[in-house]
């Protein structure tokens, strides 16, 4: 993974590190991180062509036993078969607040439940970059931390299950359909026990589904932060700080 694409830019406010330890080697962790790719419906822009073109995709299936990983096909005939034609295509994409890369020397075409999509070899290694700034903590059961969702004229109220600096991840019992990726709402209002409230706009990053052995369990909804207030950043970072430390004790007891 020596790709210019798989160099992460300094920024002002950050400390680089070495990629090279968020690197993935087995088979079984990257099949279960793909898998996470294709539950949250990710979109996934393929680079090819030296990085000159791009596909917008998405992980439909992960087939171990054949070790394939199976993506959406393209609605531009002409683009799918560049790719087709490539030898090496990179991949690129997030899921709460976490970067993903990896990268597979061909692709070929394949039908999938009636459908057509690219089947690729599972990638050798994959790079899940997480780093401190997006630290999430899961809010205690006990804990009422919501965050409102202004939609036209009406309002939901919604359980907050984890949350970071980067962004909250929602509990939607009900599937409301407002929820799609890409989804913006603005205004919204988190509230934060013993720490207030404060306004943020949100995007859908990811949707996850229920999982299997709790099909009546709420999914979760990915939301990324825009516009975040200096006064509201400081509150949430002081709400992890204050989980955090109510943690430590429990774990020193």
């Amino acid at each position: 993974m020596n790709d210019e694409i798989f160099k992460i830019k300094p920024t002002k406010s950050a400390v680089i590190e070495d990629d090279s330890k968020f690197l993935v080697f087995t088979e079984s962790e990257i099949i279960q991180k793909l898998r996470i790719l294709e539950k949250s419906k990710c979109i996934v822009t393929a680079y090819f062509d030296g990085g000159k073109q791009t596909l917008l995709t998405a992980i439909v299936d992960v087939l171990p036993t054949k070790k394939l990983v199976l993506l959406d096909y393209g609605p531009d005939d002409s683009v799918n078969h560049a790719i087709l034609n490539e030898k090496h295509i990179i991949f690129k994409t997030s899921v709460n607040g976490v970067t993903v890369k990896f990268d597979v020397n061909k692709a070929q075409k394949a039908t999938f439940k009636g459908e057509s999509v690219f089947a690729c070899q599972l990638p050798k290694d994959l790079l899940w970059v997480q780093r401190r700034d997006t630290y999430r903590v899961r809010v205690p059961m006990g804990m009422n931390a919501f965050c409102i969702l202004y939609d036209g004229k009406t309002s939901k109220q919604y359980r907050i299950h984890d949350i970071s600096v980067g962004g909250v991840a929602l509990e939607d019992p009900e599937t409301n359909t407002s929820f799609a990726l890409g989804n913006k709402f603005e205004k919204c209002e988190i509230t934060l026990p013993e720490f207030g409230t404060g306004q943020v706009d949100l995007e859908v990053r990811s949707i996850f589904p229920p999982p299997p052995d709790q099909p009546k369990s709420a999914r979760k909804i990915g939301c990324l932060y825009h516009n975040l207030r200096s006064d509201v950043d400081a509150m949430i970072q002081r709400f992890i700080h204050s989980i955090d430390n109510q943690r430590r004790k429990i774990d020193d007891d």
